[in-house]
């Protein structure tokens, strides 16, 4: 089960930084539901995670979507107008190939994002997530996160 978790965790961490770049700081909660399928393994389960992220005001929006591993990650990205970008994200993890597509809805106090991921381990089979990421604006200040 934890090698089926690395795809919602590269989706909820590696927002694109266009997307993050025009979200006001303060305290955001990030809602994210989905299937997760690995035939192989004969297992298909939902998803329902709900989490709370901070843009504190004087650092880069994207450093609270991005994860420490992103340098492994090439991204290809192209507008699509009104604030909606199409993302294209391949990461090479240990052990496993990640490839995430997706588009992306972004305003200063939501985003709306809908992707599907598919990882494909060296080992074992190959899993795909699917899920739609919304996010909110909740207040100016982190508090203690």
């Amino acid at each position: 089960m934890r090698r089926v978790l690395i795809p919602l965790l590269a989706a909820v961490f590696c927002m694109p930084s266009a997307l993050a770049a025009g979200m006001e700081p303060g305290l955001w909660q990030v809602t994210v539901t989905g299937h997760i399928q690995v035939p192989g393994a004969n297992l298909n389960e939902p998803v329902r995670r709900r989490s709370t992220l901070c843009i504190a005001p004087h650092e880069p929006a994207e450093n609270a979507f991005l994860p420490q591993h992103h340098q492994l990650c090439l991204t290809d990205h192209h507008a699509l107008g009104a604030g909606r970008e199409a993302w294209s994200i391949r990461c090479t993890m240990p052990h496993a190939q990640v490839a995430q597509k997706g588009w992306t809805q972004s305003a200063a106090r939501s985003f709306l994002a809908h992707w599907r991921m598919v990882e494909t381990p060296d080992q074992g089979p190959a899993s795909t997530t699917t899920m739609v990421m919304k996010g909110r604006w909740t207040a100016p200040d982190c508090g203690k996160k």
